[in-house]
C-alpha cells in the first residue's frame, strides 16, 4: 500500500469514528440511576455478551464486554450467520461486512472461545455498527480515555497482579488464550491487561491499542501505554491492492466491546 493511500485510509477510518462516536464518552449522566449488568443475546446465534456496568470515568457511566469480543461473534458477523439462520435484520444486513478471510486469520491460536484478532479499524467500525443494529443498543470502541480509566481502577498495579489477571510473555506461552480464564479484575471485567491488545478510539479519531498482549512483557505495560496503529501492521497481505478489512501483519490487536448507557 502506498504512503498516499494508506494515509488516505486512516483518516477516512478516524472521520468515521468521530462520527460514530460524537457526543459519546464526552457528558456526564443526566441521572444518579445506577447502572445494572445485563447480558443480551445476538439472534441468529449461541452467543450472548455480558455488559458490565462500570460507574464513574470520563463519561460518568458505561457498559463494557466482560471479554475481549470472540471469533464466536465476530463469525457471525463476517459469514452473515445470523442471516442463513433468518434472524437478521434490514438495518443489520445493510451494514457492509469484511471480505471473506482468505487466510487462517486465527493464526492457529485458537478459534471458539478466543479473542478474534487480526481486524483492521474500519472492519471493527463496521462491527459495531452491525451489532448495534442487531440489538437496537450503541455499541462502539472505548475512548482511549474509558481504556485507561478501566486500566487504572482494575486493582492490578504491580507485575505480579497483572500476571494474576492478565495473559503476558511470562505466562502465555506465547500464544492467545480463551477469554475469561484469567480472574476478574475490580471491575469484574476478564482480560484488560494482557491476552491481546485492545483498540482505543483517541480525541482526535485516531486509533491506539492499549493493556498490553501475550507477546509483550508485563513490564513494558502501563496505564499510559499506547501504540498507534500503522499501515505497516498490514504489511504481508498479499492482495493488491492491500484489504482494508484484515490485518496481515498483527495477530496480538482485539476488539473490547463499549455500550452507552
Amino acid at each position: 500500500m502506498s504512503g498516499g493511500v494508506a494515509s488516505g485510509l486512516f483518516a477516512s477510518f478516524g472521520v468515521a469514528v468521530m462520527i460514530a462516536t460524537a457526543g459519546c464518552g464526552t457528558s456526564a449522566r443526566k441521572t444518579d440511576a445506577p447502572l445494572e449488568s445485563f447480558t443480551v443475546p445476538i439472534s441468529g446465534t449461541s452467543v450472548e455478551i455480558d455488559m458490565v456496568a462500570v460507574e464513574g470515568g470520563p463519561s460518568g457511566g458505561f457498559y463494557v464486554s466482560s471479554t475481549e469480543a470472540t471469533w464466536d461473534l465476530y463469525d457471525a458477523f463476517v459469514f452473515n450467520l445470523d442471516t442463513s439462520a433468518g434472524e437478521s435484520t434490514t438495518e443489520s444486513d445493510a451494514v457492509t461486512r469484511p471480505s471473506k478471510p482468505y487466510v487462517l486469520v486465527d493464526r492457529g491460536y485458537g478459534h471458539a472461545g478466543y479473542a478474534a484478532l487480526s481486524i483492521s479499524p474500519k472492519a471493527a467500525e463496521k462491527f459495531v455498527e452491525w451489532l448495534s443494529a442487531k440489538t437496537g443498543r450503541t455499541y462502539r470502541l472505548p475512548t482511549l480515555a474509558e481504556m485507561r480509566y478501566l486500566l487504572r481502577t482494575s486493582g492490578a498495579d504491580t507485575d505480579e497482579s497483572r500476571l494474576e489477571i492478565g495473559w503476558f510473555e511470562e505466562n502465555s506461552d506465547f500464544s492467545t488464550q480463551p477469554v475469561g480464564e484469567r480472574a476478574a479484575d475490580l471491575n469484574g471485567i476478564h482480560d484488560v491487561w494482557g491476552n491481546v491488545s485492545e483498540y482505543a478510539v483517541t480525541p482526535d479519531g485516531g486509533y491506539v491499542v492499549v493493556g498490553g498482549s501475550f507477546i509483550d512483557p508485563v513490564e513494558v505495560a502501563s496505564v499510559d501505554g499506547t501504540t498507534p496503529f500503522t499501515p505497516e501492521w498490514n504489511a504481508d497481505d498479499p492482495q493488491i491492492p492491500k484489504s482494508p478489512w484484515w490485518l496481515a501483519s498483527n495477530d496480538w490487536v482485539g476488539v473490547r466491546l463499549v455500550c452507552d448507557p
